[in-house]
C-alpha cells in the first residue's frame, strides 16, 4: 500500500476550498467541510427571475446544502419558470417543491415569492433590483442578489439604505460579484496589498465581447414585454455594458485600490448596433476614472461581433504588473509569480456556500451590500460621464435625482422611451443630456 501524501497547507486549502469565505486574505480563508455546508436547519429558498443566471444560482444554492429546498419561483414570463423548474427538478428531485400554486407570474410576483421563503435569490434585470431588495429585507428575508444592484443614482441610494437595514436586522446579503470569492483573485489581491507590485501607478480594464441575442417582436406584445425580453438593449433595465458586464473587472480594481473613483470622463456611441432591434444602448465605451490619490482607471468595453475579444485587466505598479491570468510580471516581461492551482471550485459555487452557511450559522454573518453598491455606482458614474460628455464628480452623481426607471410600471403603460415614429429609439447624445 502506498503511503498517503502528507497534508500541506496548499493541499488542505485545495480540498477544503469549496466553502472558502471570499473577501478575506488567502492565508486566512476559513473553511468548513469539503462536502459543502454543514447544518440541518431547513432553508426555504425562493427564486425571482428564472433566466440563466437565476437558474445557475439555484443549482449552486441547492448544491451548497441538502437542507436547502426551493419552494417558490417568480418571473414575468411563464416559459422562464417552466424551463428553470424542469432543469432544477431533474438534478435535485428531493430539494425542489414548487407546485403550481407557488409558481408566480407577473410584475408583482416577487412579493408572493418572498412571502413563501426564508431566503431569496434576486436575478431579474437590475432595473428592478432596488425595489425587490427593499421588499425582501423589510420582509426579514436573507438575500442573494445579482449585480449590478441599480441602474441610476436613486436606485443606488435605496440599495445603500436597504443594506443598512439588513445590517441592523442581521440578514445575510451576498452579491454576485464572484471575483471577490475567487481563491486565486484573493491571493493575488492580498499580494498586491502587501506591496509586491510596489506602488500602483495606473490600471486598465477590458470587456470586449459580441452583441447580445435579439428576441424579435411578437404579435400583440406590449412595448414593456418587448423591452424586458431584450433587457440587454435598454439602459433602464440593464444599466448599459459598464454596469451589466464590465462591473466585474471594475470591482476588482476598486478592491485593489481599496477605494472608489471620485470623478470620471468618457466617450462612447453606436457603431454596429443600428435600427429598432437594438434598443438604445451604446455598443462601445471608454471611461477615464480618477481616484482620490490621482491614479487613473482606464476602461474600454464594446459589444461588436467578429472583433477580438478580451475580458480582463492590467494593474501597473512600480515593481511590475498583474493581469487577469493571476500572474505578476516585472517591467521586462519576466514572470515574478503565477497562481497555479487550476482545480479550484467555481467562485459562483463558493459564494452560495458562504450565503447558505451564513444563514445556517456555520459561517459568520455576511453583508456584501456596500461594495456591491459602490462598484455599481462607479458604473453609473461612468455612464453619466459618457452620455453627458462632461467630467462628472462622484458627489454630483450620487446626489442626482435623475431616475431612468419608469414608475409605476404596468404591462400596458406608455413607455417613456418608446420608439420614435421611424421605429428607432432615441439614443443618448453627449453634449445635450441633462443629469
Amino acid at each position: 500500500m502506498k503511503s498517503p501524501k502528507p497534508t500541506t497547507r496548499r493541499t488542505f486549502v485545495k480540498t477544503s476550498a469549496k466553502t472558502a469565505a471570499a473577501g478575506l486574505v488567502f492565508a486566512q480563508l476559513p473553511v468548513f467541510s469539503n462536502t459543502h455546508v454543514l447544518g440541518q436547519e431547513r432553508i426555504k429558498l425562493g427564486l425571482i427571475g428564472c433566466g440563466g443566471r437565476g437558474t445557475g444560482a439555484i443549482f449552486q444554492a441547492l448544491t451548497a446544502s441538502k437542507s436547502v429546498q426551493l419552494v417558490a419561483m417568480g418571473d414575468v414570463f411563464r416559459h422562464e419558470i417552466n424551463s428553470s423548474l424542469q432543469r432544477v427538478s431533474k438534478d435535485f428531485p428531493d430539494q425542489v417543491d414548487v407546485p403550481k400554486e407557488r409558481q408566480f407570474l407577473g410584475l408583482e410576483a416577487y412579493k408572493d415569492v418572498i412571502a413563501e421563503c426564508d431566503a431569496v435569490i434576486l436575478a431579474t434585470p437590475p432595473g428592478f433590483r432596488p425595489e425587490h431588495f427593499e421588499y425582501a429585507v423589510t420582509s426579514n428575508k436573507h438575500v442573494f442578489m445579482e449585480k449590478p444592484l441599480a441602474v441610476d443614482s436613486p436606485g443606488y441610494r435605496k440599495v445603500i439604505e436597504t443594506g443598512r437595514l439588513a445590517e441592523q436586522k442581521k440578514l445575510n446579503v451576498v452579491v454576485g460579484l464572484q471575483f471577490r470569492y475567487e481563491i486565486a483573485m484573493n491571493e493575488m489581491v492580498n499580494k498586491i496589498h502587501n506591496g509586491e507590485l510596489g506602488e500602483i501607478l495606473s490600471t486598465d480594464v477590458y470587456y470586449n465581447v459580441g452583441k447580445a441575442t435579439v428576441h424579435p417582436r411578437k404579435p400583440g406584445q406590449t412595448e414593456l414585454e418587448y423591452q424586458i425580453s431584450n433587457w440587454h438593449y435598454f439602459n433602464w433595465l440593464w444599466g448599459g455594458q459598464l454596469a451589466g458586464q464590465t462591473i466585474h473587472q471594475i470591482d476588482v480594481i476598486n478592491w485593489v485600490k481599496q477605494d472608489y473613483p471620485v470623478k470620471a470622463s468618457g466617450m462612447g456611441g453606436r457603431a454596429m448596433l443600428k435600427g429598432p432591434d437594438h434598443g438604445e444602448i451604446f455598443d462601445h465605451h471608454y471611461v477615464e476614472f480618477e481616484y482620490a490619490d490621482g491614479t487613473k482607471l482606464h476602461v474600454q468595453c464594446r459589444q461588436m461581433d467578429n472583433c477580438d475579444n478580451r475580458m480582463g485587466f492590467n494593474i501597473q505598479g512600480t515593481v511590475g504588473r498583474a493581469d487577469e491570468r493571476f500572474q505578476f510580471m516585472d517591467n521586462k516581461g519576466n514572470v515574478l509569480w503565477r497562481y497555479r492551482d487550476r482545480d479550484d471550485p467555481s467562485s459562483s459555487q463558493i459564494e452560495q456556500d458562504v450565503f447558505i452557511g451564513a444563514i445556517q450559522g456555520t459561517h459568520p454573518y455576511v453583508n456584501n451590500t456596500n461594495y456591491g453598491a459602490e462598484s455599481t455606482m462607479t458604473t453609473i458614474l461612468g455612464r453619466m460621464a459618457i452620455e453627458s460628455g462632461k467630467v462628472i464628480a462622484i458627489d454630483k452623481a450620487k446626489t442626482s435625482n435623475l431616475s431612468i426607471v419608469p414608475n409605476p410600471i404596468t404591462w400596458d403603460m406608455n413607455m417613456p422611451n418608446a420608439p420614435l415614429e421611424d421605429g428607432n429609439y432615441s439614443i443618448p447624445g453627449p453634449g445635450k443630456e441633462v443629469l
